[in-house]
């Protein structure tokens, strides 16, 4: 039997420190750790951890909602790992310890539903709080929405770049078809169009 330790933040900025040590204390034999949305199931640390558990071993996480933020996805992974005969622990549900199997297994079966539905509850929450600020930003004139790569000024090398080589192209006539100059500077035909009307407003 092994005990395997899942952690997972949203982006790459915030920090696993926590919950490695969370891992530590409780003498985890190995951690998969992810740093990425937890909307969906494309997670190369879940996928691997998926595919390395075996009969016998443990899952702990410190909150159910580090394993989804998803209902039906937290109950197909505790699904998955059920057939394969592997205990989920989450830190934030109690542990029931009656005697009976029976008794324990449905007591977590049905914390586990609840807190996946509170996961979700809270994401659609901030969804919708989000949505309503930016809203309420637009209307005061605002809302810039998020900055654009590709510009003059960008703080993206690239970004830069590809704006310079564009602008280059553009104003030398030097390409054969918008579609072309968006294929070789890697862009959609959508961020062309940008990059095009923002050197038209230029001049």
């Amino acid at each position: 039997m092994a005990l395997i330790f899942y952690a997972r933040v949203s982006s790459k900025d915030q920090n696993l420190a926590r919950q490695k040590q969370r891992a530590i204390d409780v003498s985890a034999d190995k951690i998969f750790t992810d740093k990425i949305s937890g909307k969906n199931m494309e997670r190369p640390g879940l996928q691997a951890l998926l595919d390395y558990v075996r009969d016998g071993d443990v899952v702990e996480v410190v909150t159910l909602d580090r394993l989804s933020r998803n209902y039906d996805d937290i109950r197909d992974i505790v699904e998955r790992l059920k057939r394969k005969g592997v205990k989920m622990i989450s830190d934030d549900l109690p542990q029931t310890n009656s005697g009976n199997d029976l008794v324990d297994k449905f007591m977590l079966d049905m914390m586990i539903n609840l807190m996946s539905f509170v996961a979700e509850n809270e994401r659609s929450k901030i969804r919708e709080r989000q949505r309503q600020g930016i809203a309420e930003a637009k209307k005061r004139g605002v809302y810039k929405g998020r900055p654009f790569k590709f510009m003059p000024d960008s703080k993206d090398r690239e970004g830069r770049l590809v704006y310079l080589n564009v602008k280059r192209a553009y104003q030398s006539n030097n390409y054969k078809s918008k579609a072309q100059l968006a294929r070789d500077n890697g862009l959609s035909r959508q961020q062309l169009y940008r990059i095009l009307k923002r050197i038209d407003d230029e001049n």
